[in-house]
This record gives structure tokens, sequence and C-alpha cells, in this order.
């Protein structure tokens, strides 16, 4: 009876803790689709995805509240038509997620929906997307629906506020210009947007997007940059280190102050109270895309599909971000410069030894992504809502001509543990710690990580970066003495 008993005991604990395991899984995990920027967000852990989506109509609304993942279902049957799972013809795409009894989040047979106010309810994602999320959510992750027409927004060094307005679709503000007119007042903008484009802004609230600002915005693939614009001979100009930050582009000085480099290209550029401004035609020139300027709003939006090669900005044409991707042969060879071959019989790129041919699409050459995957070691994440795609190679770091394999995230590049530790050997026993090299190393390697950033090593260090971050050098500065 008390061997019964404990077994009993033991279950029910093992039990407590699976459930509690699983709860703390979903926790970790929850959807969040704001209805009128036609947006879902996926949050895991402290990282969040942002998606473009297709919400209901004005007449079949997609409903709003606190939901969870309810049920999942691969290829679903659509029971209105009867329409077999994984058919061409099935507007359900191949993933479902209910959140709702007939409501749910799933792909869709009809792309160019995606960003509208079109579905009977449901909220529809591109079919790459559906199957991302599908894969990443568990039964129960919680699911928030909200409708906020007013927005606030802040620059990239979290300043500046503007204000984003959204037509209500749905009819459910009865006092949104009011709500308008407070956020005006809460931020000190009503006072600071001349007067003839403040009555211009408010005309189009039930219109289109309304952006609120003092200045002009610039904006890339609908994120705010900045409002630091200057105008000169009729031509505008934007602050080029804010374009430069976001895209994460060097910029070098060349011995004129009337120019800068970036991406090897030598570009005009003005100064204007100690920061440098370049002109709007000559980042289309210089880094692709296209411009859309709205005088009315005084508003400007770069619509650019583009590549991070390893955090760092890529010059090349991407296609089909929100399908089967590819990357043209200018991309890969602006990252492996020589390695590129176009002739009239082939066009191909050497990649870690191997050649990967290339596809025409509108009478250019390009590799499909999933081909430039499958057979490198690189791994791509695509962002469809903000148009672009990251793909990331191996890096190495170089000490005393041995590589030691390092990661880059967020931008940075780390070392690992391993490579601490033989800097650490080098110093001899008797080092007379002069500049504190051996005091800060030894204070790393306590922190116990698998790796560091790199720039938090001591400055008797001098580092050497590939522009790519494929391979980082690092050379001892400092000539230590012994005891």
């Amino acid at each position: 009876m008390r061997k019964f008993i404990i077994i009993i005991v033991l279950v029910l604990l093992f039990s407590f803790e699976s459930v509690a395991q699983a709860q703390t899984a979903i926790s970790q995990y929850r959807i969040e689709i704001d209805i009128l920027s036609r947006s879902l967000y996926f949050y895991e852990n402290n990282i969040v995805k942002k998606y473009p989506v297709a919400v209901g109509k004005a007449s079949t609304q997609t409903p709003i509240g606190e939901y969870k993942v309810i049920n999942k279902v691969v290829n679903p049957y659509y029971s209105k038509k009867k329409i077999a799972g994984g058919s061409p013809q099935n507007p359900l795409g191949s993933r479902w997620m209910g959140f709702k009894p007939s409501y749910g989040i799933h792909g869709n047979n009809n792309p160019k929906s995606i960003g509208t106010f079109v579905s009977e309810g449901c909220v529809r994602m591109y079919d790459k997307d559906v199957k991302e999320l599908y894969e990443k959510i568990t039964l129960g992750t919680p699911v928030t629906v909200k409708y906020e027409p007013i927005k606030i927004e802040k620059d990239i060094d979290n300043n500046n506020p503007i204000i984003i307005v959204y037509p209500d679709t749905y009819k459910k503000m009865h006092n949104l210009a009011k709500l308008v007119d407070d956020k005006l007042t809460e931020l000190s903008l009503a006072e600071k947007i001349e007067v003839n484009k403040l009555d211009t802004l408010k005309k189009l609230i039930d219109k289109e997007l309304v952006v609120f600002s003092d200045k002009w915005v610039y904006m890339i693939n609908g994120s705010y940059i900045t409002n630091d614009l200057i105008s000169k001979d009729d031509a505008l100009y934007v602050n080029l280190d804010k374009i430069c930050s976001y895209l994460n582009i060097d910029i070098i000085a060349t011995e004129s102050i009337e120019t800068a480099m970036i991406l090897n290209n030598n570009i005009s550029i003005i100064e204007n109270q100690g920061g440098r401004y370049v002109a709007i035609s000559s980042l289309e020139n210089n880094l692709g895309g296209t411009h859309e300027i709205r005088q009315d709003q005084q508003l400007i939006n770069l619509d650019i599909s583009y590549i991070l090669f390893n955090s760092k900005f890529v010059k090349g044409d991407v296609i089909d971000i929100e399908g089967d991707a590819a990357v043209s042969l200018e991309c890969l060879n602006n990252i492996f410069y020589g390695e590129v071959n176009t002739s009239e019989e082939e066009s191909s790129v050497m990649i870690n030894n191997k050649k990967l041919e290339s596809k025409t699409v509108n009478s250019r050459p390009y590799i499909y992504l999933k081909d430039l995957i499958a057979q490198t070691n690189f791994k791509s994440n695509v962002y469809t809502m903000g148009k672009y795609m990251e793909i990331s190679s191996d890096a190495y770091a170089i000490y005393n001509g041995i590589s030691y394999k390092g990661i880059i995230r967020s931008r940075d590049f780390f070392i690992p543990r391993e490579l601490l530790i033989k800097i650490l050997s080098d110093y001899q026993i008797g080092t007379i710690d002069s500049c504190g090299c051996l005091t800060a190393i030894q204070s790393l390697l306590q922190e116990n990580e698998q790796y560091y950033n790199i720039n938090r090593l001591p400055d008797c260090y001098k580092i050497t970066k590939e522009y790519y971050n494929t391979k980082l050098f690092l050379d001892k500065k400092c000539v230590h003495k012994f005891n």
C-alpha cells in the first residue's frame, strides 16, 4: 500500500511538472494581430517577427479580442465549396490555425490579396509565412486581435515621435478626429505643424493612412527611419548616417567633404550642422529600389527588396520575397567578388568550392534562395513584411594563423571561449599587466559564456574585419614586460 501511494505521488508530481513545462512553453510564444495595419506579430521569447496579412472585409470583420490557438490542420479542407486540402484552388492554403470557431489564421491561393481587407473574417498569410508560423506555435498559444487606428512611432534612434493614423475601416471609432487632436496635443505637434498642412492631413484621415509630423518623414518599406531631411535647390536630402545605420552600411570618408563612399561608390553629400546628407535620387542609384513621394503629407517611402549578408546590406536585385525568392548574380558578386562567372554559355557562382548554376528570370541570371541554402552551409530568414532576407555564413576569427569559428549576433562579431583561453595562455608567467589586458581577459572568462562580443576585448588588440564579417583578424598591439 505504501509503495502504491509513493507511485501515485510520483505520477502526480511528474504530471504537474509536465503541465508547468507546457504552460511555460506556451507563455514563451504569442501572436498579436493588428487589423488596421494588416500585420501579424509573432513573439518568440524576446524576439518578434512581423508578417503581412489580409483580414476581414468591413461586412465580414475579423473578431477583436483575446483568444488561443484551438486547432491546427495541414492542408485543410474547404467545406464551403468542398475543395480538397492541398488543392491549388483551396483558398485556405496549406496550413490552418484556428483561434475561434470558424475563424483562423491560414495560407491562401491568392498572394495579391495579402495586405488588404478581403476575407470572410479569417486572417490570411503568404503560404511560405504560414508554414513557418505553423511549425513554431502549439495549441493554446495566446492570440490577441487588436483594432487601433492611432499609433505613435519613433525614429531609429528612438526619438522624434510621429503619429500614424489608419482609416476606421470597421467604423468602430465615433470620435477619431478628437483622439487625433488629443495625441497631437500630447506630443506637442499641434503647434509645430504648419496650419495648411495640418488641415490637409486631417481631411485625409477617413481616406488613407496619414502621417502627422512637423517635418518631412523618410521610411523604408513602411518603417519610419528619420525626419531629418533638408531641402536645397528644390531637391530633398536625407541624413545619410541614419539610412546607413538602419541598413548597416559602412560610410568611408574621402579626401573631399563633398563626397563619401558607400558600397564602393563615391556619392555626393552636403553637410549641414554637423550632419551628412544625400540626395534622395542618389540613394536610388546606389541602393536600388524606388521612392514614393507624397507632397501633401511630406512623406517619402523607399520601396526596396534587399539582402543582409551576415547583417550587412548587399546591393543587387532580389525577387519574389513573398514566394520562391531568388538572388541576382550581381548581388552574389558583390559578396563573393571574383567568384561569379557570366558568359554567353553559362552564368554561375563558386561558393565554398561548389559551383552553383543560375536560372534566367526576366532575362537576368538569378539563383533561387532554396538552391543557395541547399548547396552551402548558409542559413536564411525571410522577412516578407520588411521585404528583405537575412543570409548568414560561418564566421571565423584568425589569431596567430589559426581559425576559430565565431558567430554573428545582432550585427556584432562574437568570438568563442576557446579563443579567449588561447589568448590568455599566451601571456607568460610574470607578465606585468601595465595596460590591463590580462586582467580584462581574465574578467571576461569568469563570465563562463560560450561566445564573447569582440568589442569587449581590451584595446591592446588590433581587430580587422572583412566587410561581410566572414573573417576577423586579431593581432596583439601591446608589448609586455616581465618580472
